[in-house]
């Protein structure tokens, strides 16, 4: 819904569910080019409610409103064959609900 002088009136959302955002986030890699996304590999996108403890006290984050998302594995420019990795690379998209 958008007030009369159409800025959205965000006391009336809410955050997308897990699914949704889930859905979003799919939809949005699908309309990347083609040359970026085969350079993105087998990464995987995962979508959570928020952040845990260990990962804000890595970064040094006190509230977990403070990180809507997360790289989590090596990238390109350090990346080699001969990497042998337990985890796939991962984007982390955080709800916030």
């Amino acid at each position: 819904m958008t007030s009369k002088r159409g800025t959205i009136d965000w006391t009336k959302r809410q955050a997308p569910s897990l699914a949704e955002l889930e859905a979003i986030a799919d939809a949005a890699y699908s309309r990347l080019p083609a040359p970026f996304r085969k350079l993105t590999g087998d990464v995987v996108i995962r979508v959570e409610d928020f952040p845990t403890d260990e990962v804000l006290d890595s970064l040094g984050i006190e509230s977990p409103f403070d990180l809507l998302g997360l790289y989590s594995g090596v990238d390109l420019a350090r990346k080699s064959v001969l990497d042998v990795s337990a985890l796939p690379d991962m984007v982390f998209l955080y709800r916030r609900p």
